[in-house]
């Protein structure tokens, strides 16, 4: 039996039990001889679930009642059942998890919306299987980090100038050391 809007679905990967939330039904469009229309598979980050996209899925089948769109809970997050394995919580393994629920549901195709580390696991369904890519939106991400931009963040707007100095200071990205910046250069890094 599918699940009624905002009821989790589940599924097992990986020896764990994952889940996700499901609003419409997949395919539902084509009763009426054309085409349905392509799911749009939500992907929250890295300590969020499938309920952050409760809104958005309303919305959007506000506007659209025969796009259905899906949320996955990552493993250890929302429903999911968790790893034991601390080293099993990477990007890499959502992505697999995600294509595996795509799988579940019959979904060839989507247009994705990632938030934060969804982004990053867009990335990597796209490299794994670009062909389900129809669509993609990042939310929440890039490909730089500016300081600049963190300090005008209402969190660290009061501490302003400490990420600059600690860039100047550390001159590193990712732990590994790099001697060759200094001063402007570590900055712009």
């Amino acid at each position: 039996m599918a699940p009624k809007d905002d009821e989790p679905f589940f599924y097992d990967h990986d020896g764990l039990r994952l889940a996700g939330r499901l609003w419409g039904a997949i395919g539902q469009a084509g009763d009426a001889g054309g085409s349905a229309p392509l799911p749009i598979v939500c992907l929250p980050g890295l300590t969020r679930n499938s309920r952050d996209f409760a809104d958005l899925a309303r919305r959007i089948r506000d506007d659209e009642p025969d796009r259905p769109v899906v949320a996955f809970d990552y493993r250890g997050r929302g429903l999911s059942e968790y790893a034991s394995d601390p080293e099993a919580y990477t990007v890499p393994a959502e992505a697999v998890d995600t294509l595996a629920g795509l799988d579940h549901l019959g979904i060839s195709r989507a247009v994705f919306v990632g938030t934060s580390r969804g982004a990053l696991v867009i990335h990597l369904i796209a490299a794994m299987r670009l062909p389900a890519i129809a669509g993609a939106v990042f939310n929440d991400a890039g490909p730089r980090l500016e300081i600049e931009g963190l300090e005008t963040h209402p969190r660290h707007g009061r501490r302003r100038g400490v990420l600059s100095r600690l860039a100047t200071r550390r001159r590193c990205r990712g732990g590994i050391a790099r001697p060759e910046l200094s001063g402007d250069g570590a900055r712009r890094f």
